[in-house]
């Protein structure tokens, strides 16, 4: 098993929510409401992600953030990701629920209920 932890690829994973939310928002105040975050602690989140890069992935717009190709790009591909990891996450829980709820093969409990103690 691969160790993708952050001081083995210097990647905080922590940070793509945020990059994600900024580009479908265009700015950090709206993505600072989303997130529940502070509009510093955005801004701090995107230039550490940014800096994984070698070019810029944001140009500003006057209030507004606009994303470049590479940013749009990089979007989609971790939606896909991220969405991949929320459907996993689900499909096991769906089965651990699933295999709680289903009775063991010939056993059969009957719950009696007792009238109120006075």
């Amino acid at each position: 098993m691969k160790n993708f932890s952050r001081a083995n690829t210097g990647i905080d994973l922590n940070l793509i929510p945020v990059f994600i939310e900024v580009v479908r928002c265009g700015s950090m105040a709206k993505a600072s409401v989303r997130l529940e975050m502070s509009r510093p602690a955005v801004s701090l989140a995107l230039k550490r992600f940014n800096q994984q890069f070698e070019e810029p992935l944001f140009f500003r717009k006057g209030l507004y953030l606009e994303p470049t190709e590479k940013a749009l790009a990089l979007t989609s591909s971790l939606e896909l990701l991220i969405g991949d990891i929320h459907d996993n996450i689900g499909e096991m829980n769906s089965v651990k629920n699933n295999s709680l709820a289903q009775p063991a093969p010939g056993n059969n409990i009957t719950m009696l209920q007792s009238e109120p103690s006075a």
